[in-house]
């Protein structure tokens, strides 16, 4: 009936006023395509590549935390860059950081190229092919950096060792800690207990390094401090920190 109708407003001006949708970040949708195609290239480890990312992103929301607002952006190492991660991730989703991503093999680096390429980073993101023992021993580069990442490395006693050598005195080693041996609640006396098992203040210290935060999100991330200088020793030997493991 004449009059009933509490909204006169034709149904066609009533959707024109519907919000829009928001814009896709193409930075982000070219990311997202690059890790398929590192996963289909066997570059990323079984699972979907969403988890990879957000596992990725605690990475970034780790180093803000060691690097926050109002301190230099740091240098960054990715160690053993693999298809990209965390590099990749932390490239695109802090502007701000430089990032060098390390890969032993032909094929990563020469992908890893093509994507840094594609995602327009070039100037603040490089690739280096080499082993992590050898770059350790350059003098270009040992002591360059604030902060080396390291998310499926190998084990512990091998990361540190390829890590520190890299490290600037006061720079931060953060590292992917595996899925079952992530406890919880961090604040559990378990936290504490599986850090000494896994990160050995005693042989660590052969390296300069110390033990730092456990920090739990999504995943586990363990974070070590590199309080003295690397002796000239370490790291040794291509494929010797693997083998004769120091803890």
């Amino acid at each position: 009936m004449p009059g009933t109708d509490p909204d006169p407003t034709p149904a066609t001006a009533s959707s024109s006023r519907r919000p829009a949708p928001l814009p896709r970040d193409p930075q982000a949708t070219q990311l997202g395509e690059i890790l398929e195609e590192a996963r289909a290239a066997g570059f990323l480890g079984p699972g979907p590549v969403v988890t990879h990312l957000r596992h990725a992103e605690g990475f970034v929301a780790v180093c803000r935390r060691l690097w926050p607002d109002g301190v230099t952006p740091p240098v960054l190492l990715d160690l053993g860059s693999g298809g990209g991660l965390p590099g990749l991730v932390v490239a695109t989703h802090w502007p701000e950081a430089t990032l060098v991503l390390l890969d032993a093999q032909g094929r990563r680096t020469a992908f890893l190229k093509g994507a840094v390429h594609r995602l327009h980073v070039e100037a603040r993101v490089s690739i280096r092919q080499d082993r992590a023992e050898s770059a350790g021993r350059d003098p270009a580069i040992r002591g360059n950096f604030d902060g080396v990442l390291a998310r499926s490395f190998g084990r512990p006693a091998v990361v540190a060792e390829c890590a520190a050598p890299l490290l600037k005195v006061g720079g931060w080693l953060v590292v992917s800690e595996p899925p079952g041996d992530s406890p919880d609640d961090p604040s559990d006396s378990s936290a504490d207990a599986l850090k000494a098992v896994r990160w050995p203040a005693e042989p660590l210290r052969q390296l300069g390094l110390v033990p730092d935060l456990f920090v739990h999100q999504e995943f586990g991330y363990q974070t070590l401090r590199q309080a003295d200088p690397c002796p000239d020793r370490f790291p040794r030997r291509d494929g010797v920190p693997a083998k004769r493991p120091l803890f």
